[in-house]
C-alpha cells in the first residue's frame, strides 16, 4: 500500500510539469489561427489524432529514453541532476516570458498542396504540441524512478503513463474546442494559467535536481 501511494504522487507531478511546457491552451489558440478554414468535424478528428500521437511519442521516450542515455554512457543520477536543473530553468523562463504561446514558425503550414491530415504528426504534434521541453520532462521523470523495487518501478511507470494520458486528454479537449477556447480564454487568461503551473515546474525541477545531487554524493 505504501508503494502504491508513493507511485500515485507521480501522476500530478508529471502532469504539472508537462502542462506549462505543452501549454495546451496557448497552443490551441495558435492552432486556431492556422486552421480557421477547417470544418469542425475534420478538426475534431485531427484533435484526437494529435493527442494519440502525443501519447505514443511521450511514452516512447519515457520507456526507451534511458536506454538511449546508456548508449551514450550517461548515468541516471547525472540525468536527474541535469534534468532537474533544466526543468527548473524552464519553469523560471516560463514565469518570466511575456508570450502566451510558443514561438513556432508557421512557414509552410498553409501550403495548399498538402492536406491537413499529413500535418497531424509534423508539425501539429511535433514540434508545436510536443517539443524538446516535453521530451526533457519525460526523460527526467524516467530517470527519477526508484530503482530498488520492481513493484514500485512498475507502479511508478503506470502512474507516469496515467499522467501523460491525462495531459493528452487535456490536449484533446482544448484542441477540439478551439472556437469555445477563443471565446472563453483571452490571451491574458491563458498566460495566467501557464504562469501558475510554471511555478510548480520550477519547484519540481529543484526537487529532482536535489535528488540527483544526493545520489551523486553516495
Amino acid at each position: 500500500m505504501t508503494s502504491f501511494f508513493m507511485a500515485l504522487k507521480i501522476i500530478p507531478m508529471i502532469f504539472a510539469a508537462l502542462f506549462p511546457v505543452v501549454n495546451p491552451i496557448g497552443t490551441a489558440l495558435v492552432l486556431y489561427g492556422m486552421n480557421r478554414e477547417v470544418d469542425d468535424q475534420t478538426w475534431k478528428s485531427m484533435s484526437r489524432r494529435i493527442a494519440l500521437y502525443s501519447l505514443f511519442f511521450l511514452s516512447f521516450f519515457f520507456f526507451f529514453g534511458s536506454y538511449i542515455l546508456k548508449l551514450f554512457g550517461i548515468s541516471i543520477p547525472v540525468v536527474q541532476f541535469s534534468g532537474g536543473i533544466v526543468l527548473a530553468l524552464m519553469g523560471w523562463q516560463l514565469l518570466n516570458q511575456n508570450e502566451t504561446s510558443k514561438p513556432v514558425s508557421d512557414k509552410g503550414l498553409h501550403d495548399p498542396g498538402s492536406s491537413i491530415e499529413s500535418k497531424a504528426f509534423y508539425p501539429f504534434t511535433f514540434p508545436i504540441t510536443i517539443g524538446p521541453g516535453g521530451l526533457a520532462v519525460v526523460l527526467t521523470f524516467s530517470a527519477h524512478l526508484h530503482r530498488g523495487s520492481l513493484l514500485l518501478v512498475t507502479l511508478e511507470q503506470g502512474a507516469a503513463i496515467a499522467g501523460i494520458f491525462l495531459m493528452c486528454v487535456v490536449i484533446t479537449l482544448c484542441y477540439r474546442n478551439l472556437k469555445f477556447m477563443t471565446k472563453r480564454f483571452s490571451p491574458s487568461g491563458a498566460l495566467a494559467i501557464s504562469k501558475i503551473c510554471a511555478f510548480f515546474v520550477l519547484c519540481i525541477g529543484v526537487e529532482i535536481a536535489l535528488s540527483g545531487f544526493k545520489a551523486l554524493g553516495h
